[in-house]
């Protein structure tokens, strides 16, 4: 993978030295924060719980046998509520694919969970509880590496703003200037003679944090990489305004340059989510912002890369603006 998950490790106080082994076995692969260390002073659990879900990647609860009940005239071991909470909290947050609910064996699970493979583990005390918690660990590596290869629309919108700012205008202007090769159409670069497109060229550049207006970040780079413009006219949406760099415009090769305005919404969705009412960012903002960059940048190259227009010809910098 190109990168370190950030997993949640919740368990109960029994089950604490399980979830400490986890955390153990997971180091070099994942950033786990267990339980213990999660809760920030001054708030609920529950509000520390909700307002922490979108800051992670993955989530892994453990239910050890520390309660009995009696449902139904039957009686039963079970785990901790408030763990069974927390799996929920998470799955409705991440989705039921990112995490991960590990059971004692012989332990009451809610009916609804009937029929989904739950990796469990044996009771403790067990001769073999070392050797199964690490085969489990190993399941969980292996799927999260397989998950890694996918991308999911969470609580924030970095995959969704991917795929519209591809489908609405990166394959779009791909397509429309392809045409306009083929039909060997001139241009007018701004402080150039008329031009024919001979190759086409066309970068994305994602900045590597949202502190400014994507607005001001455009105009910067314009300024400061004397990039010129270049208009092509209207055809069965809207007109086409782009960025050209003039320094590269040379041989016939046309090289487009943008900056995703609709990151703008990301940074303001990073706000909203975390109740931003402060100067700066702290460091789970920082966090939360380097993941949803990242992902936004992951889904864009696999949505390039899968397209016949796009492929070859569009490719991705992280930069500094």
């Amino acid at each position: 993978m190109d990168f370190t998950p950030n997993i949640f490790v919740g368990s109960s106080s029994e089950g604490k030295n399980i979830a400490e082994e986890i955390v153990k076995q997971l180091e070099g692969f994942a950033d786990c924060m267990l339980w213990t260390r999660a809760f920030e002073i001054g708030k609920s659990n529950f509000e520390n719980l909700t307002g922490q879900i979108a800051f992670y990647d993955y989530a892994i609860l453990i239910a050890t046998a520390d309660d009995v009940t009696v449902s139904r005239s039957k009686k039963q071991k079970t785990g901790r509520d408030n763990v069974l909470f927390e799996f929920g909290l998470f799955t409705g947050g991440l989705g039921h694919t990112r995490v991960f609910y590990i059971l004692e064996e012989n332990i009451k699970i809610p009916s609804d969970l009937s029929g989904i493979t739950l990796p469990f583990i044996p009771n403790i005390g067990d001769h073999a509880l070392d050797k199964v918690i690490t085969d489990r660990i190993e399941e969980i590596k292996k799927h999260i590496e397989n998950k890694e290869k996918t991308f999911d629309l969470g609580l924030l919108p970095s995959t969704a703003l991917a795929y519209g700012y591809f489908s609405n205008f990166v394959v779009r202007t791909v397509e429309r200037l392809l045409e306009d090769k083929a039909k060997k159409r001139k241009f007018t670069l701004v402080g150039n003679e008329k031009f024919q497109i001979q190759d086409l060229k066309f970068t994305v550049l994602i900045p590597n944090d949202l502190s400014d207006d994507m607005f001001s970040k455009v105009k910067a780079k314009r300024l400061n990489g004397g990039w010129g413009k270049l208009n092509v006219a209207r055809k069965d949406i809207r007109d086409y305004d782009f960025s050209v760099d003039v320094s590269k415009a040379v041989n016939g090769e046309l090289h487009l340059v943008d900056i995703p305005f609709t990151l703008n919404a990301l940074n303001k969705a990073i706000e909203l989510y975390s109740k931003k009412q402060h100067i700066g960012k702290n460091v789970k903002e920082l966090i939360l912002e380097e993941r949803e960059i990242r992902n936004f940048k992951r889904t864009l190259e696999y949505l390039i890369n899968e397209n016949t227009f796009t492929r070859g010809i569009v490719n991705i910098e992280v930069v500094d603006i």
